[in-house]
């Protein structure tokens, strides 16, 4: 896959302010409206994070929230560039930080964003999610004094339909693998009767535990439309960073650390995208 623009180009902010001159890239510390969710609902999610490691709400965003950025996406596909170019814009990092209430009950008051983020655009009858994986096999619970603390979160928006036909999420819950015998080492080894797909509607919020195996699906003929989703990942600030920098959710990257940052994924995650050759190289001048 070639590149349709020049490396010079797409290591300029100008350029990229250019590109989506309806969204916004700015400097600015980020103040937005946290998303409505009751003590009960946060219980409610509580449960089902701590026993079988991940959590699904149904659509909480609006409609006008979600259509800038995937007008943007859209624009990203047509022009043969990779969709996590979108996280130069505010607007993307708006809609993590409105879940501050989910993330500051599992993660801390002090909780923090991670450097690791992605974006899909699965177009219908031809594209895949990532395969079985897990964000990190490393120990994602610590007991602290006897209480058990959460180390790290991913949490995954979709800003499209997401059903088992178009490529919707699916997890191997904690309790199940448990049951199985795992944990398990080997996506190879995994229990498929144990599977739980999660399809979700847009503007819904899931989110798992780094030790959990999950992938998205293959989209296959009966796709009516593509599917278009956002991932990041966040950390107890308390604990020891798991990766530098980290980053003041309200308060992003700048715009030029935005834009390395995404050059940075491209050798991250290299091995499971089809990325072209000249991203992936400016990718690892900058890891």
């Amino acid at each position: 896959m070639s590149l349709p623009f020049t490396t010079e180009q797409i290591k300029s902010v100008d350029f990229w302010r250019d590109f989506a001159p309806e969204l916004t890239c700015s400097a600015q510390r980020l103040s937005v409206r946290e998303l409505a969710l009751s003590e009960e609902d946060l219980d409610a999610v509580s449960e089902g994070l701590w026993d079988e490691g991940y959590l699904a709400l149904p659509p909480l965003y609006d409609e006008s929230e979600l259509a800038p950025v995937r007008v943007v996406m859209e624009r990203l596909y047509q022009a043969g560039l990779p969709q996590v170019f979108v996280y130069l814009y505010d607007e993307v990092w708006t809609l993590f930080l409105r879940a501050q209430p989910l993330l500051s009950r599992f993660l801390g008051e002090r909780y923090r964003v991670l450097p690791h983020f992605w974006a899909w655009y699965i177009a219908p009858g031809k594209g895949r999610g990532w395969p079985p994986h897990r964000d990190s096999a490393d120990q994602s619970v610590v007991d602290i004094a006897g209480l058990e603390m959460l180390v790290s979160l991913t949490l995954w928006l979709p800003l499209t339909e997401a059903t088992p036909h178009n490529g919707c999420m699916s997890v191997l819950p904690l309790d199940r693998e448990r049951a199985a015998g795992g944990p398990f080492p080997d996506a190879s080894q995994l229990p498929h009767q144990s599977v739980v797909a999660l399809p979700a509607g847009p503007g819904a919020l899931m989110g798992w535990r780094q030790d959990l195996w999950h992938w998205g699906g293959a989209s296959g003929p009966r796709a009516k439309a593509p599917r278009l989703s956002l991932s990041l990942e966040f950390q107890n600030g308390a604990l020891d960073p798991l990766c530098e920098p980290l980053f003041d959710p309200a308060r992003p990257p700048a715009p030029q650390e935005r834009l390395n940052l995404i050059l940075k994924q491209f050798a991250k995650y290299g091995h499971i995208e089809s990325i072209p050759e000249e991203l992936v190289q400016l990718g690892k001048e900058k890891a």
